[in-house]
């Protein structure tokens, strides 16, 4: 027979499971992010050299040096928004932390609200006021949570290959700018 655990201790249990999930999870977010953000800078200056090479030092149209650093520029978008999305999930545990206190807040009173007899009977009126504020409730919920949609791009299987690709890619483009300043050089 399963023992019923009383909603404070099942509480306490999920804040910790979650506090221990966020303390494994968060530096390795962390690391991730710097290393990110590292690849995004070395791949913006190398970028920059190219379109350098092009244009100054080998006489380059500006339209053809500009549209090959745009290409080469790509990439670089597709890691910005893995970056992104690891830097808002690193401000995740003081959001859940929030909601989850305001959530328990709002859930005691209407749990003491009940018990003390005062509910109030819903006519028709009532009702349809009740509607508007669970689509009110529901259209801030999307608005909090739409800041958080980028998130998914950390699980999405094909968004993790273009990440990976993306990373290959300013490794090349580290090779082909040691290349071009070595042509520049000699």
């Amino acid at each position: 027979m399963s023992e019923v655990t009383p909603p404070s201790e099942q509480s306490a249990n999920l804040q910790a499971r979650a506090l221990d999930i966020f303390q494994k999870l968060l530096p390795l977010v962390d690391s991730m992010a710097d290393k990110l953000r590292l690849a995004l800078i070395l791949g913006v200056i190398l970028v920059g050299w190219i379109f350098v090479w092009l244009f100054f030092l080998k006489g380059f149209s500006l339209t053809t040096a500009a549209v090959v650093a745009g290409v080469a520029s790509l990439p670089l978008l597709i890691i910005l928004r893995f970056w992104w999305a690891l830097e808002e999930l690193k401000g995740l545990p003081e959001i859940v932390g929030d909601m989850v206190g305001d959530a328990k807040e709002e859930f005691t009173t209407t749990v003491q609200g009940i018990r003390a007899g005062d509910r109030q009977k819903i006519g028709l009126l009532g009702s349809v006021k009740k509607l508007w504020s669970v689509g009110s409730l529901a259209g801030e919920a999307r608005e909090l949570l739409g800041s958080y949609i980028s998130i998914g791009t950390l699980a999405n299987p094909l968004s993790l290959i273009m990440g990976v690709l993306s990373l290959l890619f300013v490794l090349l483009l580290l090779l082909v700018g040691i290349v071009l300043l070595v042509l520049a050089l000699f």
